[in-house]
């Protein structure tokens, strides 16, 4: 009770991630390298006029880059860390309903459009420093 969660009811528990990556190097001390792969969140994006403004994730990512950047620090070896996902996409279990990418995708035209989040995961994966 009382863990902030996203528009579609899920947790958001950076903890975990760092817990977990802790563990990892606790019980498998020859492990090799880690890749986090499809870190990301559903979110309710607004679309006017060819602007997405979407804090909520950027605020999501960077507390996930944070607990990874603290595990790094304490001596885990990650390697990679990917998004889910760089564009809106159709998901078995709900469809269209739910956007997921850095990327708003135009269903009807197919056209896309840079989110927030875009601009924001491109400077920091340009600068590595988390703002």
């Amino acid at each position: 009770e009382g863990l902030q969660r996203t528009d579609w009811d899920w947790l958001i528990y950076p903890e975990g991630l760092y817990d977990l990556l802790m563990r990892i190097k606790k019980d498998y001390p020859n492990y090799n390298k880690i890749y986090i792969t499809e870190n990301g969140m559903g979110y309710k994006d607004e679309f006017e006029d060819g602007i997405i403004m979407d804090k909520a994730r950027i605020d999501y990512i960077k507390v996930y880059l944070e607990a990874i950047s603290d595990a790094i620090a304490d001596g885990v070896n990650v390697k990679g860390y990917f998004l889910w996902s760089l564009m809106d996409l159709f998901s078995w279990s709900n469809g269209y309903n739910k956007r997921y990418g850095l990327f708003y995708v135009d269903f009807e035209t197919q056209k896309r459009y840079p989110k927030e989040s875009a601009y924001w995961y491109k400077t920091v994966s340009e600068t590595k420093v988390i703002i």
